[in-house]
C-alpha cells in the first residue's frame, strides 16, 4: 500500500510538471514595423507576420509572450537568451549559423529610397550612393551590409519606422525599405508617399523575413515549431493571411 501511494505521488508530480511545462509561455521578441508588426488601436500587437506567428503557436498548442522592443534590443535578447524567438528577422548569410530557423513569414524586396526633390532619377551605380547619408536601424541586416560594404555616412536609428522621418527632416538622404512598409509608415505619419523616389533595388539583401529561435534553445521545442510551421503552410493558413493583407504573390 505504501509503495502504491509513493508511485501515485510520483506519477501526479510528473503529470503536474508535464502540464506546467506545456502551458509555459514562450518569450517572443519583435519590433514595430508596419505592416508586419503593428500596434493596434487597443494597444495589442497585430500585423501580417504577427498573425502568422500566432497561427504557428496555435498549431503547436503553445502560448506566445510577444514583446515589442527596439530592434537592437530584440536582436540582442534573442541572441543571448535560451528558448527565445524573434521575428520578422531577415535570414542573411551572417545570421545563418546564429539561430535556429523556424520558417519564412514573407519575402521582401528592398530598395534605396530618397526624396524626389533630391533625386530626380534613378541611380544604377551602387558606388555613387556611398556619398550620401543613409539611415538604418542598429543591428539590422541593412546596417550590417552598409558597414561591410564601406558606406561611410550612416545615420543610426533605434527603430526602423523612423527612417522615413529622417528623409523628410533632412537628416538622411537615403533609406532602405520595402515599398509595402514605406506606404504604411507614410500613411501612419501623415507623410506623402508620392514625394519618395525609388532609386535602386537593393538586390543584395532581398531575403525572406523569418521566425527564428536562439541557437541554444531546446531542440525538441525548435522541432515542434518547425513542424507547426510546415503544417499551417500545407493547410493554406499562411496563404489566407497573405490574401487578407492584399499580398497575392509569394
Amino acid at each position: 500500500m505504501f509503495r502504491y501511494a509513493l508511485n501515485l505521488i510520483k506519477y501526479i508530480s510528473f503529470l503536474c510538471f508535464t502540464l506546467s511545462s506545456e502551458a509555459k509561455e514562450v518569450k517572443v521578441v519583435t519590433e514595430y514595423l508596419a505592416p508586419y508588426q503593428v500596434n493596434n488601436a487597443d494597444n495589442s500587437l497585430g500585423g501580417l507576420s504577427t498573425e502568422i506567428v500566432q497561427a504557428i503557436f496555435k498549431q503547436a498548442n503553445k502560448t506566445p509572450n510577444i514583446i515589442a522592443l527596439p530592434w537592437a534590443r530584440a536582436y540582442e535578447t534573442a541572441s543571448s537568451e535560451k528558448n527565445v524567438m524573434i521575428y520578422s528577422i531577415a535570414q542573411t548569410k551572417e545570421r545563418l549559423e546564429r539561430f535556429h530557423w523556424i520558417g519564412s513569414l514573407i519575402n521582401e524586396k528592398l530598395y534605396f529610397w530618397g526624396l524626389k526633390s533630391q533625386f530626380p532619377e534613378a541611380i544604377d551605380d551602387l558606388n555613387q550612393l556611398k556619398k550620401f547619408i543613409v539611415a538604418s536601424a542598429r543591428h539590422s541586416n541593412v546596417a550590417h551590409y552598409l558597414k561591410r560594404n564601406n558606406f561611410k555616412h550612416n545615420y543610426k536609428l533605434v527603430n526602423e519606422d523612423q527612417n522615413i522621418l529622417m528623409l523628410f527632416k533632412g537628416r538622411a538622404e537615403l533609406i532602405i525599405a520595402t515599398e509595402l512598409t514605406l506606404k504604411h509608415n507614410a500613411k501612419k505619419l501623415n507623410l506623402s508617399f508620392d514625394k519618395l523616389m525609388k532609386i535602386k533595388e537593393f538586390t543584395d539583401l532581398n531575403s525572406d523575413l523569418n521566425l527564428a529561435m536562439n541557437l541554444q534553445s531546446d531542440p525538441k521545442l525548435v522541432a515542434e515549431f518547425q513542424r507547426a510551421y510546415t503544417e499551417i503552410k500545407a493547410q493554406g493558413v499562411i496563404d489566407a493571411i497573405y490574401k487578407k493583407w492584399g499580398i497575392t504573390t509569394q
